[in-house]
């Protein structure tokens, strides 16, 4: 695989877009539906390899500038993985955002569990007490992501983007 330093950039922007929109837009303590919408997004723009690199970058900003909990990281990369495997294997946008909702929404907040139970010590919770919280946010933040990516679309940015980055 070639690196371009185009894509590098855009991968660095988006990252550094969604860095900035995360405390804007979310709930604290459960909801951050932006890190969803730069997954389905990034995936789609600048392709599943750069895409999924633009959303562990996100969730390590978030981490180690922000402070956030270890949640980020099912909730932000298990989304992300299955987004940018769906959009390679179909090139559609719609399997990516299928792909972020199921893996965020319902893997990612059952792969929640052992940290609750074990690492932040709450041994009462359920397999799915998660996945209502992650459901919820992941669907925002998808819902926004589409209606992002078919203004861009209808608008001739994301066909002038992927060429960008490719």
């Amino acid at each position: 695989m070639k690196i371009s330093t185009k894509k590098l950039v855009l991968t660095a922007v988006w990252a550094a877009v969604g860095y900035v929109l995360t405390p804007i837009f979310r709930i604290p303590g459960w909801a951050a539906p932006m890190q969803h919408l730069i997954n389905v997004s990034g995936v789609v723009i600048l392709g599943p390899v750069y895409g999924f690199v633009c959303s562990t970058l996100l969730t390590v900003m978030k981490l180690v500038l922000m402070g956030e909990d270890l949640f980020s990281i099912p909730g932000g990369l298990i989304g992300a993985f299955l987004a940018a495997l769906l959009f390679y294997k179909t090139k559609n946008m719609y399997a990516a955002a299928i792909g972020e909702v199921f893996g965020t929404g319902i893997i990612g907040a059952m792969c929640s569990y052992p940290l609750s139970a074990f690492y932040y010590g709450n041994p009462g919770i359920s397999l799915f007490t998660y996945i209502p919280a992650f459901f919820i946010s992941t669907c925002c933040g998808t819902i926004c992501a589409i209606i992002l990516l078919k203004f861009m679309a209808k608008s001739g940015i994301l066909s002038k983007l992927q060429k960008e980055a490719m």
